[in-house]
């Protein structure tokens, strides 16, 4: 008697766990504040769109959504904090195109951004814009190339530092147009730039936001966008494929991703809210604002897109060392 009463209470607890974890199963998304992890610095691109989303989301599913600044190794400290996170939904990261580019340039990096990552919807894509002075080599794209092909050796390109996507945008047009010209590496966007005011490079490529006031002040000239379509906010400015330079689209993506494992339904209450809120103006003028295009696209499109955009980086890295012999 005394072992089939303890047989029945083993029963009745092992069912208390279960419908105990089913419960636990069940439980709404979010039930706790969701933390947001932005590699980099406070104040720019990145840090900006990624307090969007936070409101945007925070706003939709009704929990509070607080961003974290882990900046540090290009990206690497904040996007390895959350590759190691647990995948439950409240650990977030919001990052730009050093996931996919840092692989390449960077010898040791401490996550694999397609199988430690699964993509919610890159929120926007910012292009680099090819700019120079209005009164260097003409007014064009073209020009501007057929003064490279003449002058051999003559032409010097500056970057906010080497590796980074707008080094890498000029080593892209070196090959392409099998231009000889020189890398100018300089630590950040603004000497890059204003060097080109100062006549000691030539041309650089750039984000608008980087460029926004020299080009407002018209010491400076963008020649070109590299994306598929025009920028809003630069109407007046060509593609390069509308300058005869087809497939040159090289910029900045910007995305929120969860670690790898996150269970679907979150993933998709998450890009729900976003993609819910994409369709309000005052969302897409906030993208535009930041010289970027929005795009929104679905989980399984974004994780395409992070696979395609590894493979393009280190087939680019793998030219540039063909072409300087390394």
């Amino acid at each position: 008697m005394a072992k089939r009463w303890l047989a029945t209470l083993f029963s009745l607890a092992a069912l208390s766990l279960c419908l105990g974890a089913a419960q636990a199963r069940a439980a709404p998304y979010p039930d706790k504040p969701i933390r947001i992890i932005v590699p980099f610095a406070a104040g720019g691109s990145t840090d900006i769109l990624a307090r969007m989303a936070a409101a945007t989301i925070g706003s939709a599913l009704k929990k509070p959504v607080v961003v974290e600044n882990r900046a540090g190794a290009s990206g690497n400290i904040g996007m390895e904090a959350v590759a190691r996170a647990a995948p439950d939904g409240y650990t977030l990261l919001f990052t730009s195109t050093n996931l996919t580019l840092n692989p390449s340039v960077i010898q040791h990096v401490p996550y694999d951004p397609v199988k430690d990552f699964s993509g919610v919807t890159m929120l926007a894509f910012a292009p680099m814009l090819l700019i120079t002075r209005p009164d260097f080599a003409g007014n064009t794209l073209p020009s501007l190339i057929k003064y490279g092909l003449d002058h051999p050796g003559e032409l010097n390109f500056s970057s906010s530092g080497a590796g980074g996507a707008p080094h890498l945008a000029g080593e892209m047009l070196k090959i392409r147009k099998g231009i000889d010209m020189t890398h100018v590496p300089y630590n950040g966007a603004a000497p890059a730039i204003t060097d080109i005011v100062a006549g000691q490079v030539q041309m650089t490529f750039t984000t608008y936001v980087s460029a926004q006031a020299m080009l407002s002040a018209h010491r400076l000239k963008a020649l070109a966008v590299a994306s598929k379509q025009r920028l809003p906010v630069l109407p007046d400015v060509p593609t390069f494929a509308e300058e005869g330079l087809d497939d040159f689209e090289i910029g900045t993506m910007f995305g929120l991703l969860a670690p790898k494992g996150t269970p679907e339904p979150v993933i998709q209450a998450l890009y729900g809210a976003i993609r819910q809120a994409s369709a309000s103006p005052d969302f897409q003028k906030k993208i535009i604002e930041q010289g970027a295009s929005v795009v929104v696209n679905t989980p399984a499109e974004y994780d395409s897109y992070i696979r395609e955009d590894v493979g393009k980086w280190s087939k680019l890295i793998k030219q540039i060392g063909k072409v300087s012999g390394n």
